[in-house]
């Protein structure tokens, strides 16, 4: 049985992080240029407060200065970071930087923990993660991977030849974890390998303009000419590309869930404070029986989507195979997270619209949420897959 009981110690540090996102980070919102970005010195001084709460890296484990907390604990303080789209970056805690260290952290090795990740969680660096390919490459099928890595003869290391895009922030990026194809198998046919950004060979060719945000080293075109690295550049093992990708993703969908859910409780409440102030019609909006429709299903489903979630990051917790859940809560908050978002602007009307509140911004970042880490479609047909088959663990 789950218990949805929060310790006293997790509502104090909830309580924390959202009074840290209200009166430190939301005041600078209007700040944020076309790319969600706000001032380097602006991050430097919101980073060093951070640091100075205490709340730096919240998902790390104790030993490498985070705050230790499990996954359905990680879901309550990333909801309370989503309401800013700036928060998680300024706590070091946002995507890909956050999957690529919990990556580093358990499959590293001792090398590679204090080369990447060591640097990585303290802030001087960033990182990007590197699979998805234009066509014919691998998209959402990763058995189209077309990026290839052989080893040199006569040598320890491995050249990679490849084309990748969307490899979010990588513009400004120290290092890239890259998947490459090292042989034809199905299962075993992909290998990761790190990639520093001064390889000969590698090059970011451009920050592909996206209709939402493109973070702090945007969404990137790569190109791999003859890029060569050492064995020791391998993370994990030779064949364990898939194995180690899927490993990151399905914890780094749930974290896009929780921080999804925050943008969109975030939304409603803007759609409340609106209605209750606003006057039309001889009455406030919110007496008005249409909009308290508007307001009560997107309540209703952002409820829903955080008990999804929060099941989700429980079997993980437990050590269960969360995959078919994770998928569910992936669809389900990526959907709702629209519509949310489009009934708060219609709420809010002319002033939703405008620049003046971030729901017009929301609006465009929410289009990429049913695209990015699987589409919908392809997360509908792993679960109808599963339902078929008769998955009945739960």
């Amino acid at each position: 049985m789950i218990d949805f009981t929060l310790t006293p110690e997790l509502i104090t540090l909830r309580d924390r992080v959202a009074a840290f996102v209200r009166t430190e980070i939301i005041p600078h919102e209007l700040e944020l240029d076309a790319e969600g970005r706000l001032p380097d010195a602006r991050v430097a001084e919101l980073r060093a407060k951070v640091r100075a709460a205490g709340l730096w890296t919240p998902h790390l484990p104790l030993e490498y200065g985070g705050l230790g907390l499990d996954m359905p604990s990680m879901a309550v303080v990333f909801e309370q970071l989503g309401k800013c789209q700036i928060a998680p970056y300024l706590f070091n805690c946002d995507a890909p930087d956050e999957g690529n260290m919990h990556l580093l952290i358990e499959h590293g090795s001792p090398d590679q923990i204090a080369r990447y990740a060591r640097p990585l969680i303290a802030g001087d660096i960033r990182s990007a993660f590197a699979m998805t390919e234009p066509a014919p490459g691998a998209g959402a099928d990763p058995s189209l991977l077309t990026t290839c890595a052989e080893p040199v003869e006569g040598t320890t290391r491995w050249r990679i030849d490849g084309h990748k895009w969307y490899s979010t922030n990588a513009d400004g990026a120290a290092f890239v974890i890259v998947m490459a194809r090292t042989s034809d198998d199905p299962r075993t046919g992909a290998t990761l390998f790190l990639v520093d950004a001064d390889t000969p060979g590698y090059t970011v060719v451009r920050q592909i303009g996206v209709m939402g945000s493109g973070g702090p080293g945007g969404h990137c075109e790569l190109t791999f000419a003859g890029v060569e690295v050492e064995a020791d550049h391998i993370l994990g093992a030779v064949g364990q590309g898939f194995q180690l990708a899927q490993a990151r993703l399905g914890p780094a969908r749930l974290s896009h869930c929780m921080r999804w859910l925050g943008m969109a409780q975030r939304a409603l409440e803007i759609a409340t404070e609106r209605a209750t102030q606003r006057q039309a019609f001889g009455k406030q909006l919110a007496d008005h029986e249409a909009i308290q429709w508007m307001l009560a299903d997107s309540a209703t489903e952002i409820h829903a989507g955080h008990l999804m979630t929060l099941h989700a990051a429980w079997l993980i917790e437990q050590g269960e195979d969360s995959r078919h859940y994770t998928s569910m809560a992936k669809l389900y908050v990526s959907e709702i997270l629209g519509h949310v978002v489009d009934r708060a602007i219609q709420v809010c009307g002319a002033l939703g619209y405008s620049t003046d509140l971030p729901l017009e911004r929301y609006y465009r970042d929410a289009r990429a949420a049913r695209i990015a880490d699987g589409p919908s479609e392809v997360h509908r047909m792993v679960i109808a897959r599963n339902t078929i088959r008769g998955k009945r663990e739960f």
